[in-house]
């Protein structure tokens, strides 16, 4: 996953109602528009012809029929902000909730110029650069909310990506001339305190869903983006995203597009019922083929449900031949070594959660599912292990080398896709039926990265129209 990344149109562009964040400036900037409802329309009657006897139709004084108002798009339509930045190379978030949304950037990738640049502890100086422990102490000491973690950047504890949006309300970053920004990471959240820490829902990117975009510099390589619900996704993931500005390919979809997901927790969630979609079928031995004297996988292995189990490996199997999609390496153990470990999560799994502050309980005896939890995290979290436990490790991949019998078998993104196990549970197979192209595991770069020209821009959208931010695209 680039952004992992990798998440169209050409919009027509509105700033208004927008705060935009340039990397010049020191101030944030904050424009209204108020639109007025039409006035109701009245038919005057006049006054009623005498009926004579040569007249037996009666007289329709009836009013004219009124349409009734077009359904509202959402706040951001109504307030002119919905539309795609003016100009290239800008990140706009928008809000289109009827409730206000935190949008949160990873507090350790995110840049200075992509932050705000008043907070109470802006003024503070560090020398642990990337750490916390300095400016978190110091941010705690000067706010009366708890800032959460705060980062050293350039011997100043920055202030925290994180901005709070009322519905209608957008923000915008503006990328420097010559910049990239490389792993971009946010997520929505509500709940918060003032200085968008201790979210009721959505408190950092564990068990949440993630936008991701990797900008490289312009003219050298590509903008990368996607939606990620890889390790869960809650009641606020509703998000939509692409790029405007770039050049559409019809012949790929995936090429300067985008789309938008509104999968829900409360009725599309896996709940261990057979009510909704099970896991697929299938475990296999993987076929294999002779290219260039190696011995690879001939296509596919399919998926695997069974955690306790996987598909079985051929000994003397080459991945990544040629450095093809990474290190070339070759298993030479047991075709059936991953067999015999790992917690299987079942055809029908409940994945439905109440999740705060990163602790996580089943939803139970009435309570309301905050949270959609994906293999890994309903592997980690049921088990009370760590990814790469063995229970766990075919779910949660962490690109990572053991041994078993003596040899070598690595979890990338080539490994793990043979064994199967984590494209096998039933949280993919209801999540991809609703929202086909975002991530429900860490390998499924093919089906859920969009990529476009570096002069494109972002525009991000919670509670996304479905008609710009379609789940299906053409």
């Amino acid at each position: 996953m680039r952004a992992l990344l990798v998440l169209i149109f050409a919009l027509g562009c509105s700033s208004a109602e927008s705060t935009s964040l340039e990397p010049s400036s020191d101030a944030e900037s904050d424009s209204e528009s108020e639109s007025g409802s039409p006035s109701d329309t009245e038919a005057d009657s006049g006054p009623s012809d005498t009926a004579t006897a040569d007249s037996a139709d009666p007289i329709d004084s009836a009013s004219p029929e009124v349409d009734a108002p077009p359904a509202s798009r959402g706040p951001a339509y109504e307030a002119g902000t919905a539309g795609c930045p003016a100009g290239g190379r800008r990140i706009k978030l928008v809000n289109n909730c009827k409730e206000t949304r935190w949008f949160k950037l990873d507090g350790r990738t995110t840049p200075t110029w992509a932050r705000p640049t008043t907070c109470p502890w802006a003024s503070e100086s560090c020398t642990d650069n990337e750490g916390v422990t300095q400016c978190t102490a110091k941010a705690k000491a000067k706010s009366s909310s708890d800032p959460g973690n705060v980062y050293c950047k350039s011997g100043t504890c920055a202030c925290n990506p994180y901005f709070e949006l009322a519905p209608g309300k957008s923000h915008e970053i503006a990328l420097p001339a010559g910049a990239g920004f490389p792993s971009g990471t946010g997520w929505l959240a509500t709940g918060c305190n003032p200085n968008g820490s201790k979210c009721a829902v959505g408190e950092d990117a564990a068990k949440n869903s993630t936008f991701e975009w990797t900008y490289d510099a312009p003219g050298k390589g590509a903008l990368y983006y996607d939606i990620s619900a890889v390790n869960a996704w809650t009641t606020v993931s509703a998000v939509g995203m692409k790029s405007c500005g770039g050049a559409l390919d019809p012949k790929d979809k995936f090429r300067c597009n985008g789309a938008g997901c509104r999968f829900d927790v409360a009725t599309q969630c896996p709940n261990g019922s057979a009510a909704l979609a099970g896991a697929p079928a299938g475990c296999i031995t993987c076929p294999v083929k002779i290219v260039g004297g190696k011995q690879v996988l001939d296509g596919s292995c399919g998926p695997c449900p069974d955690g306790a189990s996987s598909n079985k490996i051929p000994t003397n199997t080459v991945f990544n031949a040629g450095g093809i999609g990474g290190p070339e390496w070759t298993w030479k153990g047991s075709p059936a070594f991953a067999t015999t470990f790992g917690a299987g999560q079942g055809v029908h799994a409940m994945r439905r959660f109440v999740c705060t502050n990163n602790t996580c309980a089943p939803a139970s005896g009435g309570a309301a599912a905050n949270t959609c939890l994906g293999g890994c995290d309903l592997c980690t979290v049921t088990k009370g292990v760590a990814p790469d436990h063995p229970d766990c490790i075919k779910y949660c991949c962490p690109d990572l080398t053991k041994s078993y019998g003596g040899s070598d078998y690595r979890y990338d993104s080539a490994g793990c896709t043979a064994l199967g196990v984590q494209r096998g549970t039933d949280y993919t197979a209801t999540l991809k039926a609703a929202c086909p192209y975002v991530y429900t595991y860490g390998y499924e770069d093919h089906s859920s990265t969009f990529i476009c020209d570096t002069n494109a821009s972002l525009l991000v959208q919670a509670c996304p129209d479905a008609t710009d931010f379609p789940a299906v695209l053409p």
